[in-house]
């Protein structure tokens, strides 16, 4: 596990405060860095792991808010056809940060473990809102694509 170490600009835990520039650039090293483990490969097992985390999420993850878990649909969508195939409009840069993000949000240990009710989703949702805003544009054509609405993910 992760020691949680205070943000040395704001003192709050590193990379939970959305307002501090050195724990924003904290989650987004941590996003690159999950980011380079994406393969090609391993995108079906990203896929299936975000399906159990939402057919069945952990207690910790139950009082995520409804709008997390709906965006995590999403992201779970399109890693889940674009290993399948069925949709390659999108690039690659754009499936690694989607996979990245959502590993992050899945494993349990991270920069504050999700466990620690309620500060340990503030990381998870950082990161979260750092790759949806990276790759909106791509999700909305994959919605358009996918015939869903895209403001019921909130796009």
């Amino acid at each position: 596990m992760k020691k949680i170490r205070p943000c040395p600009a704001c003192g709050k835990p590193q990379g939970s405060n959305a307002v501090c520039l050195s724990c924003r650039d904290a989650a987004a090293k941590e996003l690159a860095r999950e980011a380079r483990d994406v393969t090609d490969g391993g995108l079906a097992a990203r896929a299936d792991a975000a399906g159990r985390f939402l057919d069945r999420p952990p207690w910790y993850a139950r009082f995520a808010a409804g709008k997390v878990l709906t965006r995590l649909r999403l992201l779970r969508m399109i890693l889940g056809d674009y290993a399948s195939g069925a949709y390659r409009l999108v690039p690659w840069r754009s499936i690694a940060v989607c996979a990245a993000a959502m590993a992050y949000v899945i494993l349990p240990f991270d920069l504050i473990p999700d466990w620690i009710v309620p500060i340990g989703w503030t990381d998870d949702l950082l990161v979260l809102s750092l790759a949806w805003g990276m790759v909106k544009r791509e999700l909305r054509e994959y919605c358009a694509w996918k015939g869903v609405s895209p403001a019921h993910f909130g796009l």
